[in-house]
């Protein structure tokens, strides 16, 4: 599987006057690729990643997913695309307060009839360190630990794709590592993984980084990956 972006800009309007949030970006991923992108706030990290993900059309530029132009795609068939081969963490934790954790993983599959995998459930509840949180629901949950549902809730179909957008806030030291070594786990497999991230420990697991500023993506070549 592949993605790529080719001159990806998306802009925005503040006050009268235009600006380029992301401004022609390039971005490539294949399957088993690691792709950390890291930068300031700010930077046009979370909306290129909307656009990876088909959340948000860019401006100007496409984005193809083995070839297949994604917003050529009306509304119903991105979002069976996204359901069925992108795993999406975004950077809030929002989970339906009237279900149980498990509930939650299992929501996106059962949205379009699909069998949920209950043994995978529990794998990755376990993987996540999170298992003994099965049953409960949101309000009795920290940050970190609705951190871990919404990962799981991403990876619990088996995409071909997980785009992450600060995966590890709210987590500290020792989960960090166990969120990127089984981001590295599935990359191996042949997933391709996108993160966006302030977090170091990601680099060590990467063998792509890229450098946003001021909306402009920068292959990295210098101390962080495997380059």
């Amino acid at each position: 599987m592949i993605l790529n972006g080719n001159n990806i800009t998306k802009e925005y309007t503040r006050r009268g006057e235009t600006f380029p949030a992301v401004n022609k970006a390039d971005f490539f991923a294949w399957s088993g690729d690691y792709t950390v992108i890291f930068g300031e706030s700010g930077s046009g990290k979370s909306t290129l990643l909307n656009a990876l993900a088909g959340i948000s059309a860019p401006t100007s530029g496409s984005i193809e997913i083995d070839g297949q132009p994604l917003y050529s795609l009306d509304d119903e068939s991105l979002s069976k695309l996204r359901n069925e081969r992108i795993g999406y963490i975004p950077q809030n934790t929002a989970c339906l307060p009237v279900f149980t954790v498990t509930e939650n993983i299992e929501l996106a599959a059962s949205l379009y009839k699909r069998r949920v995998d209950k043994d995978q459930v529990k794998s990755l509840l376990k993987k996540l360190g999170i298992e003994h949180l099965a049953d409960e629901y949101p309000a009795n949950l920290s940050g970190g630990e609705l951190r871990r549902v919404s990962i799981a809730r991403a990876l619990v179909n088996n995409p071909d794709l997980i785009i992450a957008d600060e995966p590890t806030s709210n987590l500290d030291e020792d989960n960090s590592r166990k969120v990127f070594s089984l981001f590295g786990r599935l990359a191996k497999a042949g997933v391709a993984i996108v993160v966006a991230t302030h977090d170091r420990t990601a680099f060590g697991y990467s063998n792509r980084v890229y450098h946003m500023k001021l909306g402009s993506l920068i292959p990295d070549i210098g101390e962080y990956g495997n380059l």
